[in-house]
C-alpha cells in the first residue's frame, strides 16, 4: 500500500499557528514515535479501498489516542475534530493541506489492530520506553478489577415468551460487592510509583477477580498487591516460589472467622498502598468514556481497553515530567 506523505507545512500553516497545549506537546514528547511505527509497520502493506495513498499506522494511531483522552469520541465525532482543532492536527502530524483520516479509516485501522494483534505489541512498546527510563520502578504491583457495562442489553424473554438474544454474544452478568452488572471485567496490574499500567485482561462479567489474578502479575516486582478477593493458599505459596512479598490482605476463614487484631492492622497498611489502583479505572470511566463498553464483542473491546491503557500511561508519564 502507498502511504500518504503528511505534515509537509504549506504557508498557511506558516501563517496560522495552533494554539499552545501544553498536555498534547508534552505526550507528544514522553515515547519514540518512530519506535512505535516499526511495530505497525506490518500494516502498511494493506491495500486501500480505492487503491489511494494510505495515512501512517503511526499516525492513525495517534487519533484514535485522541479520542479516548476526549472522552471516548466516537469514530465521526473525531474525524469531525481532526479537520477542526488545529491543536489535534498539530499532534497527529496533519498540515492544514492535508486531508483528515474519514470514521471509516479510522473504524478499519481499529479492525486491523484487533485482528494483527498489533494493540497489545504497541502496548508493551510504549512501556518497554518507560521502563528503559526508569520510571516503572517494580518495587509492587497492585492488582484489581472492575466492572463496565455492555454496550448490548442482556437477553430476554418476550411477551410470547420467545428468547430475544443479547446483540453482544460475549457479555455475561457478574457482580462484585453490591454491584450487579450485564457486561464485562476489566483486570489490571499497576506498578506502585506512579501507576502505569503494566498488565491488563478483559473478560466478561462472570470471570471472578481471583481466576486471572496470576496473569496480572509480572514476575520482576518486588510485591504483590492487592485486596481480599484474592487471597487463598495457593496465591501465596505461587508468589513465596517467584521470590515475590506477599501483598494480598488477609481475609477470615473457616478456621479463623473472625481476623486477629495483627491481619487487621496489616490489612489497614496494605489498603492505603492498594488503593492507588482505582486511579486508572476512575480515568477509564470518568474521563476516557468506559462506564459503558463501546462495541458488542469481546475481541473489539478489548483493543479499545488497551488503547484506554496506552493513552492513560501516556498521560501519566506527562505529567511526571518523562521525556
Amino acid at each position: 500500500m502507498r502511504v500518504r506523505v503528511c505534515g509537509q507545512l504549506s504557508l498557511a500553516d506558516g501563517l496560522v499557528r495552533a494554539p499552545e497545549n501544553g498536555v498534547l506537546d508534552q505526550i507528544a514528547g514522553a515515547v519514540d514515535w518512530a519506535a512505535l511505527d516499526v511495530v505497525l509497520r506490518s500494516l502498511r502493506n494493506r491495500r486501500s479501498d480505492a487503491g489511494a495513498p494510505g495515512y501512517p499506522p503511526v499516525l492513525l494511531l495517534r487519533c484514535l489516542l485522541l479520542g479516548v483522552w476526549h472522552g471516548g469520541l466516537s469514530d465521526p465525532a473525531l474525524e469531525a475534530a481532526l479537520a477542526d482543532r488545529l491543536s489535534f492536527r498539530r499532534f497527529v502530524g496533519l498540515s492544514l493541506d492535508d486531508p483528515t483520516p474519514d470514521h471509516s479509516t479510522l473504524w478499519r485501522f481499529r479492525a486491523a489492530l484487533q485482528e494483527s494483534g498489533l494493540a497489545e505489541a504497541v502496548f508493551a512498546e510504549i512501556n518497554r520506553q518507560f521502563e528503559a527510563k526508569g520510571l516503572i520502578v517494580k518495587q509492587g504491583t497492585l492488582i484489581d478489577a472492575s466492572l463496565v457495562r455492555a454496550r448490548a442489553r442482556p437477553s430476554r424473554r418476550s411477551r410470547r415468551g420467545d428468547e430475544r438474544p443479547s446483540a453482544d454474544p460475549d457479555a455475561a452478568w457478574g457482580a462484585k460487592n453490591a454491584l450487579k452488572v450485564f457486561g464485562y471485567k476489566i483486570h489490571i496490574g499497576v506498578d506502585q510509583a506512579h501507576t502505569l499500567i503494566r498488565t491488563v485482561a478483559v473478560s466478561d462479567a462472570s470471570v471472578t477477580d481471583t481466576e486471572l489474578g496470576d496473569q496480572l502479575v509480572c514476575g520482576d516486582e518486588a510485591m504483590v498487591l492487592a485486596d481480599q478477593g484474592y487471597s487463598s493458599k495457593a496465591r501465596r505459596v505461587w508468589l513465596k516460589e517467584r521470590g515475590i512479598r506477599n501483598g494480598i490482605m488477609m481475609r477470615p476463614n473457616k478456621h479463623h472467622p473472625v481476623l486477629a487484631p495483627w491481619p487487621k492492622r496489616r490489612n489497614r497498611l496494605l489498603a492505603q498502598v492498594r488503593f492507588a489502583v482505582e486511579r486508572p479505572f476512575a480515568v477509564f470511566k470518568e474521563q476516557y468514556g468506559l462506564r459503558c463498553m463501546r462495541f458488542f464483542t469481546q475481541a473489539r473491546n478489548h483493543v479499545q481497553v488497551l488503547l484506554a491503557c496506552c493513552a492513560y500511561n501516556l498521560r501519566r508519564a506527562a505529567g511526571v515530567g518523562v521525556g
